[in-house]
């Protein structure tokens, strides 16, 4: 109480409480404490993120709090449901990581095209793990998202409304390119990255459930 005006001393609370050296006997209890202190800091415009285990306090988006944005926080599936790769794996999560910042921060574009990588990158992984013959004579460079999204919903890992919506995304993806942009005279915002993200969520429930099928 006696340092409630002091900025620099509640920033420096804040970090210790994202830190993860003050949870080694409860590791578990980092997300969740970081979870409940953001949905304090939210509507201040603040969040705090724990990259690579570095506490930090940034800037966001204050609409975030109002209950109809809580929709893009979590997944049903992770990565290691979809991708057996390991490293693979991490990377992907790292750009879904990258995509919540982005969005957190107002840059609903530089989000936007990340879900659309990240998208590309589990399809394909997906593709290399479970039969990699159905890529035929294209070598997994050359192979473009339109063919992937197709390729796994004739597959059946995918269903038909996150193919339909997975083109959407694609579209929306090569935004990457300016001039792609200029000539839509369209930029994505809030609600773009909204519907993108549940299309990611979609395509990795139904990756995630189509692989326990199998293993089954």
């Amino acid at each position: 109480m006696e340092r409630r005006t002091d900025t620099s001393a509640l920033e420096n609370v804040l970090l210790r409480l994202a830190d993860a050296r003050e949870y080694y006997e409860e590791p578990e209890q980092l997300p969740k404490v970081i979870s409940a202190v953001n949905g304090f800091l939210v509507h201040e415009g603040l969040r705090l993120e724990n990259p690579g285990g570095r506490p930090r306090l940034v800037a966001c988006d204050p609409a975030l709090g109002h209950p109809g944005q809580h929709a893009p926080v979590e997944l049903k599936a992770t990565m290691s449901d979809i991708v057996r790769d390991e490293r693979m794996a991490l990377l992907l999560e790292h750009r879904l990581d990258e995509a919540r910042t982005c969005f957190a921060n107002g840059a609903h574009v530089a989000a936007t095209i990340m879900l659309g990588s990240l998208l590309e990158g589990v399809l394909l992984s997906a593709v290399q793990e479970r039969d990699a013959t159905l890529l035929g004579k294209k070598s997994p460079q050359n192979i473009t998202l339109h063919e992937l999204i197709n390729i796994c919903r004739d597959a059946g890992w995918i269903d038909a409304d996150v193919t339909s919506f997975s083109h959407a995304l694609r579209d929306y993806r090569n935004f990457v390119h300016p001039h792609r942009e200029y000539r839509e005279s369209y930029r994505p915002d809030r609600d773009t990255f909204n519907v993108s993200w549940h299309v990611v969520n979609g395509a990795l429930n139904d990756l995630a459930a189509s692989r326990q099928r199998s293993a089954v």
